[in-house]
């Protein structure tokens, strides 16, 4: 049976023998984490959160990267929209979102590979990172709510957004961020004082004014 799996394999073309690798070592793992999905998208639904990795094909063909992303399901999309079914949100529309990589790159693409063993390796190089690094991507939203009562407003004031998850790359959308979680949670005063930082930075940017305004309005 190996042998016969090996040898279909080698007969694929490398888009279809890569994704068939995928298929039979990483969607395994994916399961066994809790994802459902098929294709290049999954998603694993929490009490307060939505989880989604995304295997991305270059546009120019023969390579891909993976994408993780989460978004808490009282939270509106990456663009400000209403979210109407959160199982449905696609891995760019969230809020907090990277692409995996080891530490000392900006980005990661895995290439097909030109023979069996390349396209093996490349697959085990593929989940080594999802094994190594989702983790530290998904460990920065838990436990919920402690991760986020312990940010201050003044960290955000300073822009130290360091332990803001990925996706905060302003002080403003750090602050807006915070104010709507606190809002969420019923810390109507920590709500404020996030606003307020993100109404000191906010700039002419009116539909973010006119947020931040509604929150620290918020009785």
């Amino acid at each position: 049976m190996e042998n016969r799996a090996r040898w279909e394999f080698r007969d694929m073309d490398p888009y279809e023998r890569f994704h068939g690798l995928l298929k039979r070592d990483f969607l395994p793992l994916l399961r066994a984490d809790g994802f459902k999905g098929s294709g290049t998208t999954f998603r694993r639904t929490l009490p307060d959160r939505i989880d989604i990795v995304n295997i991305q094909g270059s546009q120019f063909g023969g390579q891909c990267c993976v994408n993780v992303a989460a978004h808490f399901s009282f939270l509106p999309s990456a663009d400000g929209g209403c979210v109407a079914d959160p199982k449905k949100l696609k891995q760019y529309e969230r809020a907090s979102r990277t692409r995996l990589h080891e530490a000392n790159e900006s980005d990661h693409w895995w290439t097909y590979g030109a023979s069996d063993s390349e396209a093996k390796a490349n697959v085990a190089s593929l989940i080594d990172t999802y094994r190594r690094r989702s983790a530290s991507f998904f460990g920065r939203f838990e436990p919920f709510p402690q991760v986020f009562e312990q940010i201050t407003p003044a960290e955000i004031e300073a822009g130290d957004l360091s332990n803001m998850p990925p996706g905060s790359l302003t002080v403003v959308l750090a602050a807006l961020t915070m104010a709507r979680i606190m809002n969420h949670l019923g810390r109507i005063e920590k709500c404020r004082k996030f606003a307020e930082v993100g109404l000191r930075h906010v700039g002419g940017a009116a539909a973010l004014r006119a947020e931040l305004e509604r929150l620290r309005d918020t009785i």
